[in-house]
């Protein structure tokens, strides 16, 4: 923009600086004292004696936990080396003897001979031990075996069921 021919410029009194050069300039001279003829503050708000401030004695009060009582060490006991009195009195359980195991009835044997048998032919056939018509034959008596098993397994009584609904021990 042009300037009138008349007019005049004003010469700046003070060289213009950035942020930073005043910043570091004010943080420079922070702790240098202050004239007394360039003091902006009012003489009320000087402190030369700071003997105001210094901490006084109050009196303390007492302690509100005190030291535990002495007690005399009890040498270390070697845990391995107690062991409990024996008490005569006391009872111990013994289980009644369990009663004898109720033979099998035929068919049940020949059904666990049948899976069995079944089972070694199978492996026998498997290794090329026995001809092929042995393994087909194992597996095939393994199966009946387990089916015979299964078809024989016995169904709990239905009056049992009604008598406790969870099916849980008496104890």
């Amino acid at each position: 923009m042009a300037e009138p021919e008349g007019a005049e410029r004003p010469e700046p009194t003070e060289p213009t600086r950035s942020d930073d050069e005043l910043f570091a300039e004010l943080v420079a001279g922070f702790d240098d004292p202050v004239a007394e003829g360039e003091r902006n503050w009012p003489k009320a708000e000087d402190v030369s004696d700071l003997s105001d401030f210094a901490p006084q004695a109050r009196p303390r009060p007492r302690p509100a936990i005190r030291p535990l009582p002495m007690v005399p060490a009890v040498p270390p006991v070697d845990p391995r080396a107690w062991s409990p009195a024996e008490d005569p009195d006391e009872d111990h359980y013994v289980p009644p003897e369990p009663p004898p195991v109720p033979s099998a009835e035929p068919a049940t044997k020949l059904a666990l001979f049948a899976l069995v048998g079944g089972v070694i032919l199978a492996l026998l056939g498997g290794f090329g031990q026995l001809p092929g018509m042995a393994t087909f034959l194992g597996v095939a008596c393994a199966a009946g075996g387990v089916a015979t098993l299964v078809a024989r397994m016995k169904d709990p009584d239905e009056d049992d069921h009604n008598d406790d609904p969870n099916h849980g021990a008496v104890v």
